[in-house]
Formats: C-alpha cells, sequence, structure tokens
C-alpha cells in the first residue's frame, strides 16, 4: 500500500519558527512531528510519536501545542510530551481524555475527561491540571467547576473550545451545553478563574441562536468573541457570533441566524458555510473563524457581518483548520485549496492583518 502523509496542525512561535504534526498512513497511521525555521516551507527532521490501525483512534493525537522553552504537547485523546524541542518523545499514558493543553511560558494547564479515551458515557466530568515545571510534574485541581462536562461526549459537536487562559493564574473553562442545546434561544456553560483555578465563577454565555457547540477567543484587550453552532448538516451550520467587554459578565449578541423556514438571508450568510472549527480574535473587533468545508472568514466588526477572506483560503470541500496570529498585523493559517486535492494541507501567512496571504506548500523530511 502507498504511504500518504498529511500536515494535520502547526504550533508556531512566531511567522517563521514552529513545528508541524503530520499523519502518515499506510498499513498503520502514524503520527509524526517536525521542526519548521521557514515559516511552514520546510519541516523536519520528522520523528515518529504513535502508531496506531488507522481509524482505531487508539494512540493517535491530533493536537499539537508547544511553549518557548522546548517543551511540547500531543494529545486528544492521550498526552506525548517532549522537553528537548520534539527530539524525543514520552507517552504519558493519561488515563482520561486530554481535551485541552494551554501553555505559557512553564506554566502548562490541561483538560482532561474523567472517563478514559473511547467512553460511551454521555457525559464525562472535566479535570484540570496544572503544571508549573512544562509539563513535567502534574497537580490536579481539587475544584473544578461543578456541572463542567466533556462538550465532544456530550454532544459530539464540530468545534469545541474547552480552555482559554488569559494569564498566569487565569482562564476561562467552556463546557457542552445542557442537553444539546439545539433549541433557538441557548447558553453555553462558562467559567472564570483568576486565582489558579481555586474558585470558579460562572459566567454563561447566551449564544442567541443553538448552542451544540462554541468556539471562544480572548482579544488582547480582553474583549471575548464567540461563535456558537447548531446542528451540522449537509456541510454547514447555523451559527451566532457574540461578545463580551466585561469579562463575560453580560454578552451582546452581535450576529444570530435562528432556524425558521425561508429564512434565505440566514441560510446564505457565509458564517454559517461550513462546520465550526476555531476563533483567533486579534483585536477587540476582528477575529478571524475556520473550520472543515469552509474557507478562512473574517469579521471586522465583532462578529456583527462576515465575509470570506479573499482570495479565498480554504475550500469548501476540505476547509479551512487553524489560525495563529502574534499580533494584529502577522498571523499564519493552514487550510485545504482547490490544487491540494486533500492531499495536503497549505500555510497562508499574513503581515498586514489578512489582506494579503503568501501561500507555501510544505515540503516535510
Amino acid at each position: 500500500m502507498a504511504s500518504t502523509r498529511r500536515l494535520n496542525d502547526i504550533a508556531f512561535l512566531d511567522l517563521a519558527h514552529g513545528y508541524g504534526l503530520f499523519t502518515q498512513s499506510t498499513n498503520t497511521c502514524t503520527v509524526l512531528v517536525g521542526p519548521t525555521s521557514d515559516g511552514g516551507a520546510t519541516f523536519g527532521p520528522l520523528v515518529p510519536i504513535t502508531a496506531s490501525n488507522c481509524g482505531s483512534g487508539a494512540g493517535s493525537g491530533s493536537t499539537l501545542t508547544f511553549d518557548n522553552h522546548g517543551d511540547g504537547f500531543v494529545y486528544d485523546p492521550g498526552l506525548v510530551v517532549t522537553h528537548d524541542g520534539g527530539h524525543t518523545w514520552t507517552d504519558t499514558r493519561q488515563p482520561g481524555t486530554v481535551l485541552s493543553v494551554e501553555a505559557l511560558g512553564y506554566s502548562v494547564w490541561m483538560v482532561e475527561t474523567a472517563c478514559p479515551p473511547g467512553s460511551t458515557v454521555p457525559t464525562c466530568p472535566m479535570q484540570l491540571l496544572e503544571s508549573t515545571d512544562g509539563g513535567r510534574t502534574w497537580s490536579r485541581s481539587s475544584n473544578a467547576p461543578s456541572g463542567a462536562v466533556d462538550g465532544y461526549n456530550a454532544g459530539g459537536a464540530n468545534g469545541q473550545t474547552v480552555l482559554v487562559r488569559t494569564g498566569p493564574s487565569s482562564a476561562y473553562l467552556v463546557g457542552a451545553p445542557a442537553n444539546g442545546a439545539t433549541g433557538p434561544h441557548n447558553a453555553a456553560p462558562m467559567w472564570f478563574t483568576s486565582d489558579n483555578g481555586a474558585a470558579w465563577a460562572s459566567r454563561p454565555i447566551p449564544c442567541g441562536g443553538p448552542a451544540l457547540s462554541i468556539v471562544l477567543s480572548a482579544a488582547p484587550d480582553g474583549t471575548l468573541l464567540a461563535v456558537c453552532a447548531g446542528q451540522p448538516s449537509a456541510g454547514s451550520q447555523l451559527k451566532s457570533a457574540v461578545r463580551s467587554t466585561d469579562g463575560g459578565r453580560t454578552w451582546q449578541v452581535e450576529f444570530a441566524c435562528l432556524p425558521m423556514p425561508g429564512n434565505q438571508s440566514c441560510e446564505n450568510a457565509p458564517l454559517n458555510f461550513g462546520y465550526l472549527g476555531g476563533i483567533d480574535a486579534v483585536s477587540g473587533t476582528t477575529e478571524f473563524l475556520y473550520g472543515a468545508r469552509s474557507s478562512l472568514l473574517v469579521s471586522r466588526n465583532a462578529g456583527a457581518t462576515w465575509q470570506v477572506v479573499q482570495p479565498p483560503i480554504g475550500d469548501t470541500g476540505d476547509g479551512s483548520f487553524g489560525a495563529i496570529f502574534f499580533n494584529p498585523s502577522d498571523g499564519i493559517v493552514l487550510a485545504a485549496d482547490d490544487t491540494s486535492n486533500g492531499a495536503n494541507l497549505l500555510l497562508f501567512s499574513t503581515t498586514d492583518g489578512g489582506l494579503h496571504w503568501t501561500k507555501r506548500v510544505p515540503v516535510a523530511g
């Protein structure tokens, strides 16, 4: 069987330096990680991380993150770590499914379910673990918010931000909406901590529409921007956009698309194209949204209106799969385009806030 290799995720420290997570499929599916120092034009050498039977999900890792000290994490469902810049990796064999890993320097927070990978339990409580040494040792928080459950098991939804860190001791934790929250007006549970998770304040997000899944981002000025989505169907999801300027205490619905028959303006809104993936708020008013079967979208008025980035980045057959902005001007996006035919994903970088883009076709060695 011929081997196929695909770039699935990226973790960049700046426009030039970062890491790529690849999957290679033959008779088995192997996850590999390698560095880049030229903005993703080349990655390597690639180091094998895990291998499993294709389609089993056992031992696989789908998400990549790095701090700026050489500590790296491949997770979901398990957790594999490196402390030497990706030269060697160790499987930590976590008891639950790892949903989110967020690093700020040597401080790393991880959200994990209380249920083992592959569990069919409808809802799994989420647990917070913290590390102060780059993920070498962990301590489990005893005060995770009551009612915080895993959105993946609870809803099986596309797109679900779990943890957003805003400082060394502060973060927002987003849970799964109750009962799938598929009605026209729903709230997604969210909590805020400012003391390393010792106490959590409930600050739910009123989505203004279906809230089967939600993505959240905190802009540098503290503004919270979120997009909620309903049931995915035939390459689209009804979505709404909301904003908070007071840490989630109050919210403003900027755009809402209710599932009303014959609502053509709603059905044709760019925000509803494709599936919910993730969001990056580069300022209090500008945000980029990506997802499967969706081109990269941008809003420059806090979510009130959305446009496809021009020229389009990510096609509707495959999609856009990541956006990392280092400041309001410099960013990098992982996406497919019409020339890639799904065989590999491409990288697009900007230095002027998304007005112009440079495409790179990654070469892995």
